[in-house]
């Protein structure tokens, strides 16, 4: 399993290099833990970097997990139908 630390602020300006780091962090054969614990702020464009990182794992049978969400952050994520992302 790889884990990935999240800290600060994601939003439309740093959404699509969030993407591109998971992307790259992403190994074969094992599921990806982000942990948002530190997380300060989400926006749209960063939930939408996680779900297409999260379909991109489930492609290939595996699970991206985000670990220390918020219950507002599950909350949103269970909205947009992303609510497994974080059990």
């Amino acid at each position: 399993m790889t884990t990935v630390r999240l800290r600060g602020e994601v939003d439309m300006a740093t959404a699509a290099a969030l993407e591109r780091t998971l992307v790259r962090a992403i190994d074969p054969g094992s599921d990806l833990v982000v942990d948002v614990g530190e997380l300060t702020f989400i926006d749209a464009a960063g939930l939408r970097a996680l779900g297409r990182v999260d379909e991109r794992m489930r492609e290939h049978g595996r699970r991206l997990r985000l670990a220390g969400a918020t219950p507002q952050l599950r909350r949103m994520l269970g909205v947009l139908g992303l609510h497994d992302l974080a059990p």
